[in-house]
């Protein structure tokens, strides 16, 4: 069977497609005058579109899940100003998939930012943490796969295949740029933590088919886990200095930076209260710029009310949305979303 190679972001209204999609949304609605119907959410790695089932919407429903890859043949148009699909067709596709064709996907050259991001472990001054990053980044390959494909959230901040790599190696890149102001931060320490802050996120999302949380991620959550997973690899380098290893452990603990943000622990080094606020303003910033060029409405000027941020933001008079950098080269802007959702 030959299926369309057309991507979500290359529809037009009034076009008929038929293409493969993952079912991101599932809701069975019923229509005021009592029909059912099958209201989702289809998406691939270039976006997303409501589609609508009018007809066997019930059986339809039952038959697929959401993160299904999914057969459809559809008609777009516009309603209310928003391009959607009307579905005449669709079914659960039973062959293989790549998921890196139906999940968003970093800009950045993935090759670039490992080597990057070796480089910066290469310069760290303190044998033991060294020896403790090569462990996870240079000598665990299947470590270092993952991280490498992993998103950093399900959401908002670096929400897409390897959105995990790019999100650390900024927060890094910030810690070698502002650190040098504040001799009394110890560096090495403190890179230590940037690299490793989130690695629990490797086991606290799924991304096989859609981005969501795991079971340990929804019982334990990336803190807990990324402490579980330095403590099992620090205890492979004989002699590894207690100390150090409880100074790593708290900015790990602590780097949510409050309790009402899902820190079990708050800031108290001052290596500590740095990484919290360069992680928080990576990710912030890159929240605001991702929303900023994903504009819902007509409103040049300013973006859609963020609901997280609680409030609209400055575009510019008639002026083009900044674009995020896609050289070859990783980026170094920062990254984003409010601390709750890290």
């Amino acid at each position: 069977m030959t299926i369309s190679k057309i991507r979500v972001a290359d529809i037009q209204e009034n076009q008929t497609v038929e293409l493969l999609l993952l079912v991101r949304r599932k809701n069975l609605a019923r229509s005021r005058n009592g029909k059912d119907y099958l209201n989702l959410k289809l998406g691939d790695r270039s976006g997303e579109l409501a589609a609508f089932l009018w007809e066997d919407a019930e059986r339809a429903g039952a038959a697929l899940q959401e993160g299904d890859c999914v057969h459809i043949k559809a008609r777009s148009q516009l309603f209310n100003g928003n391009l959607q699909l009307t579905l005449n067709f669709i079914e659960v596709w039973q062959g293989q998939i790549d998921p890196r064709n139906f999940l968003p996907h970093t800009d950045k050259h993935i090759p670039t930012m490992e080597r990057d991001l070796r480089q910066i472990i290469v310069d760290i001054r303190d044998s033991w943490l060294r020896r403790l990053a090569e462990a996870f980044f240079i000598k665990d390959q299947e470590f270092a796969q993952a991280f490498a494909l992993a998103p950093a959230a399900k959401a908002m901040h670096h929400a897409w295949l390897g959105g995990l790599l790019e999100h650390t190696l900024s927060v890094a890149r910030i810690a070698l740029k502002v650190a040098p102001l504040y001799p009394q931060i110890n560096l090495d320490l403190v890179l230590t933590g940037a690299l490793l802050h989130d690695i629990g996120k490797i086991h606290e999302l799924t991304y096989e088919r859609n981005l969501d949380y795991s079971t340990p991620g929804r019982l334990l959550g990336h803190v807990m886990i990324g402490v579980r997973m330095i403590q099992e690899k620090s205890a492979t380098l004989k002699g590894f200095p207690a100390e150090t290893l409880m100074l790593l452990e708290h900015l790990i603990l602590s780097h949510h930076g409050e309790y009402e943000y899902g820190s079990p622990k708050r800031p108290k080094t001052q290596e500590a209260i740095f990484l919290n606020f360069i992680d928080d303003f990576d990710a912030k910033l890159t929240a605001v710029n991702t929303f900023m060029n994903t504009p819902k409405n007509s409103d040049l000027e300013w973006s859609d009310y963020h609901r997280l941020f609680e409030r609209a933001f400055y575009l510019g008079p008639q002026a083009p949305l900044v674009e995020p950098a896609s050289d070859s080269s990783p980026s170094t802007s920062p990254s984003s979303e409010p601390p709750m959702l890290f």
